[in-house]
């Protein structure tokens, strides 16, 4: 039955609700029962059928606010941390990986147009998948957690110019040259007239809206930004998700990204979830079936096409094959911006309904097999480096930590552990330090540092520092894992060890204190400690009554 847009929109969400929550339960990504639900509820399978022209056009503004918050969450800042490394390996690896899908799908049959889109749709990964296998924590704390998080922002980013660059290139003209150059142009324009114009009008245009203090009228002027923008840059032939994307960058930079962003997000999850639900309504369980073996051909792109030029790619900038495999195994599927892309080629007809169908079965299928690609990789990086093990660049290190007594152990070389390290040579204590970045273990060999490569958590690596003659041990890794392993063995080797450990919640800090360490210090307690003395002497209490005063709060 067909009904009004509210049965619809119950339909579809009522749908949406239950089967994701159901993909929750069992550990999966919600957006797999979003599809589910659109399945259910779309017309080709039994039952209720919605108007899949409305669930359509609401999703478009599911892209329009998912690409506006990406956006508002993008900093050039972040983007540079990410090192020259992934700056240019994600756009080498994009490229081969969209031009590899596109030829391999050309053997099969597709037309130039649709062997385009294939490849993009397989070439680029999802960040909501990757923080689902990894975790946040170990996204920030560990290097190939670090790099894979950086390779996918980077990647997001190329989704924008994939969409701008293909809607130019399969646009039906008798000069697709000349025309595609032209799309590139007034896009490029359109971009720079947001971004020098709009990042001046629409934050004050926001500022005005913030002063009359209703949050009501605050959210219909962001929803009023964001799609509009997205439309305006439709009228003018530029991609809907180029103009949203470049409307939340306009606002990036401005003192009200944070409201901005808080208010869009409530609006970005209930649309984007309508968004995944026209992808479930699209498909054709029949197409699935029947093209299994395209499906499977992509499914083997995603993991192998991609999966394997991130591992070569930071392996020749001198990573172990470990560190390697383990960012690749985890940017090894895909998400959301496949979706996009995929769509967007539908839209504008370049990729067939029964194309569209098997490889959005492929996108699903690797997020279905993220956690267990990422765990293979693993096993895999770990196998290869036992089995051909990196040179040992800190040989001069390990002889000279031979020979120390009554030294510090510094595990961690990052910019912690770097200063603890500058403070003890000033002062003339002896020292020596340990890291798993071997790129950056080599660096600063060269310049002669006492710098030994390994995992701070194995004991072979512990034993090379001379962790049992040694007085004290400084734990700047934000591993916790690998913090509570390398406390619990040095102790356990050096009663006497006094051991200095970061912590990054209360429950490591807890931790990290049974296993031995005589001083764990969590960021965040102690930034809140500095600002309670700061605050409190500005109304003149004096440097004891703070003291006091937070030693009752401890």
């Amino acid at each position: 039955m067909t009904g009004s847009l509210a049965i619809t929109l119950l339909a579809a969400l009522g749908a949406a609700l239950v089967l994701g929550a159901v993909a929750h339960r069992l550990g999966l990504a919600p957006m797999i029962g979003y599809i589910a639900a659109g399945l259910l509820v779309g017309p080709f399978t039994p039952g209720i059928i919605v108007d899949r022209e409305e669930v359509l056009g609401l999703a478009d503004i599911g892209v329009a606010l998912l690409m506006f918050s990406l956006g508002l969450r993008f900093r050039l800042q972040e983007l540079a941390e990410t090192g020259r490394l992934v700056l240019i390996g994600a756009p080498l690896q994009v490229a081969f990986t969209t031009g590899l899908g596109a030829g391999v799908a050309m053997l099969m049959g597709s037309p130039l147009p649709e062997a385009l889109f294939l490849g993009a749709v397989v070439s680029v990964s999802s960040t909501v998948v990757l923080v689902k296998v990894a975790g946040e924590s170990a996204l920030q704390t560990t290097l190939h957690g670090r790099l894979a998080l950086g390779w996918s922002i980077v990647q997001d980013l190329l989704t924008v110019v994939l969409v701008v660059v293909l809607s130019a290139l399969v646009s039906e003209s008798d000069q697709p040259l000349l025309d595609g150059l032209i799309s590139i142009a007034i896009a490029l324009a359109f971009v720079a007239g947001v971004l020098t114009v709009g990042g001046r009008v629409l934050p004050a245009l926001l500022s005005r809206v913030a002063l009359l203090g209703s949050r009501e009228l605050f959210v219909v002027a962001v929803a009023v930004l964001a799609i509009g923008t997205a439309a305006a840059a439709g009228a003018l032939g530029v991609s809907v998700a180029l103009g949203a994307f470049v409307a939340g960058l306009a606002l990036a930079e401005s003192d009200l990204a944070a409201s901005v962003l808080g208010e869009v997000v409530p609006l970005r999850e209930l649309f984007a979830t309508i968004f995944f639900v026209s992808v479930g309504i699209l498909l054709q369980p029949a197409a699935l079936l029947a093209g299994w073996p395209i499906v499977l051909v992509l499914l083997l792109l995603i993991m192998i096409g991609k999966g394997l030029p991130i591992a070569g790619i930071i392996r020749l900038a001198g990573h172990p094959p470990r560190s390697a495999l383990r960012a690749a195994g985890l940017v090894a599927q895909c998400g959301e911006f496949s979706f996009v892309l995929a769509t967007v080629g539908l839209e504008l007809g370049a990729i067939g309904l029964e194309t569209f169908s098997q490889a959005m079965g492929a996108v699903v299928l690797s997020i279905l097999l993220a956690a267990p690609v990422a765990a293979g990789a693993s096993r895999l990086g770990d196998a290869l480096e036992r089995r051909w093990p990196m040179p040992d660049p800190g040989t001069d290190a390990r002889r000279g930590a031979a020979e120390l007594r009554r030294h510090v152990v510094v595990l961690g070389y990052g910019q912690v552990g770097r200063a603890v390290a500058r403070v003890l040579e000033g002062r003339g204590v002896p020292w020596v330090a340990v890291d798993a970045d071997y790129p950056l273990v080599r660096t600063h060999l060269g310049r002669g540092v006492p710098l030994v490569y390994g995992d701070a958590g194995t004991p072979s690596v512990l034993d090379a520092v001379r962790v049992e003659v040694a007085t004290t041990m400084v734990v700047a890794i934000p591993d916790a894992l690998a913090a509570r392993q390398a406390v619990q063995y040095a102790v356990g080797r050096n009663p006497r060890l006094h051991v200095v450990a970061r912590a990054h919640s209360e429950v490591d800090e807890a931790d990290l204190r049974r296993l031995g360490a005589a001083r764990v210090i969590t960021a965040e307690r102690e930034l809140g400690r500095e600002l309670v003395r700061h605050t409190l002497s500005r109304f003149g209490v004096s440097e004891r009554e703070i003291d006091v005063i937070l030693r009752r709060r401890e």
